[in-house]
């Protein structure tokens, strides 16, 4: 079973994703009959340095010791009860200190709105009071304000996770009103502020169930879908899961949408691995190089699945889940922070075409092209196989920076540690 993320001020524990197998169409070199398609990207597009995003704790004092494109602030204590401490009482200091060290670092920061203060619930008394709905004209009032103060200086995103009954304990049809009353609101006043719907698990039937009745819902006559400008999912896989586990969910939730005719980006608010789940710290961490190299394979199966912002929970180190991002300072790199600017470095510009993932080797090839100019990833999940290096090859580059000069046909070791071929 799975207990579902309780968000209270700020503080967030994560939720679990199902496992299922990944299945799509995508292109690479030197295909066989082997080969079965991983991901979909039919033509590519070009990797935004804004896919890079993080969850930053420590955001006020210290910004995360890489190139981030984009910050999540779920765990900045910037939610409603946050922001406006009495009826119509609004304090913004904290949130102005996190938006301006963003930008400062060139960083575009998401807020999570939500969740409700008990003076303007529906049902103040209840014991899971922020997860209720809220007075609409305080709801209203809430939106008018922050929008009125950061305008597109913002992302926002509609509510945390409420497809888990700990965050939400309404109706889709009452989620999809606050959706679009907040839309409206956000878009009059900043036409070109990025609305994003509220972030859905994934790992249950009955979450995606749920999901889907949702993006069916209809406001005013028109889809909830058509409302907002992006698609928020927390694509968590089950405790052992691994990337390519986490890119299924990713294809089950394209599913949802397609039917229910959203066209939305999708944007991966929140990853990371090894959750056990009701808020319970893991027994042990996962070797460095495994959490480097499932930094590396989140965000490349990611870019190559269209998904516009990968936000990763988080820059520090979570006792509740396996990736550990920087040291005991909160500060330093780890294996797996470095590879985050690794992976940024392979991508950025890049278009990635797609992946696919041999039969019988396991091995994932992934396709990206830049300038006229086609280079591949390699990795397999265990174990090892070889691969020959295509033509125009010249250079490997490990996750680790390392650089190694190769030639055409060249046998080349591939492990779990993706390796970056290129001319």
């Amino acid at each position: 079973t799975m207990r579902g993320r309780v968000v209270r001020l700020g503080v967030a524990a994560t939720a679990l994703a199902l496992a299922v197998q990944a299945c799509a169409s995508g292109t690479a070199s030197g295909r066989s009959a082997d080969d079965e398609t991983a991901t979909t990207a039919t033509s590519g597009s070009t990797t935004s340095s804004k896919l890079f995003a993080i969850h930053a704790p420590l955001l006020a004092t210290a910004f995360p010791k890489a190139k981030v494109g984009a910050v999540n602030l779920t765990l900045n204590n910037v939610y409603w009860p946050n922001l406006e401490t009495a009826p119509n009482v609004f304090d913004f200091s904290q949130l102005d200190t996190l938006v301006n060290q963003a930008h400062r670092h060139g960083a575009q920061p998401l807020l999570v709105l939500g969740q409700t203060p008990a003076f303007h619930s529906t049902d103040p008394t209840s014991t899971l009071v922020g997860a209720t709905l809220p007075q609409m004209a305080a709801w209203k009032t809430y939106v008018q304000h922050v929008v009125d103060r950061y305008g597109t200086r913002l992302d926002y995103e509609i509510w945390p996770e409420a497809n888990i009954t700990s965050n939400w304990a309404g109706s889709q049809h009452q989620l999809a009103a606050l959706v679009s009353a907040a839309a409206k609101i956000i878009h009059k006043a900043a036409r070109r502020a990025t609305v994003v719907a509220p972030a859905m698990v994934l790992r249950l039937s009955y979450e995606r169930r749920w999901m889907s009745k949702f993006f069916a819902q209809k406001v005013g006559g028109k889809r909830i879908g058509n409302l907002v400008d992006a698609v928020g999912i927390d694509a968590y896989p089950v405790k052992s899961g691994t990337p390519e586990d986490s890119l299924a969910l990713i294809t089950k939730a394209r599913h949802i949408l397609a039917a229910q005719k959203v066209s939305a980006p999708l944007w991966n608010v929140e990853i990371n691995y090894g959750v056990v789940g009701g808020n319970n710290p893991i027994s042990h961490h996962s070797a460095a190089t495994k959490q480097a190299s499932y930094v590396v394979r989140t965000y490349v199966l990611n870019a190559a699945a269209r998904i516009q912002r990968v936000y990763w929970f988080d820059w520090g180190r979570l006792d509740v889940a396996d990736i550990q991002m920087t040291g005991a300072d909160g500060v330093t790199p780890t294996a797996a922070g470095r590879a985050f600017s690794q992976v940024k470095k392979w991508l950025t510009g890049q278009k990635v075409k797609g992946c696919q993932k041999n039969r019988r080797s396991h091995l994932y090839t992934c396709t990206l092209t830049r300038s006229g100019h086609t280079s591949w990833i390699y990795w397999v999940p265990k174990g090892r196989t070889s691969v020959p290096a295509p033509a125009g090859a010249r250079h490997l580059q490990s996750m680790t920076g390392d650089v190694s000069r190769i030639h055409h046909g060249k046998r080349l070791t591939v492990t779990s540690a993706p390796i970056w071929v290129y001319h």
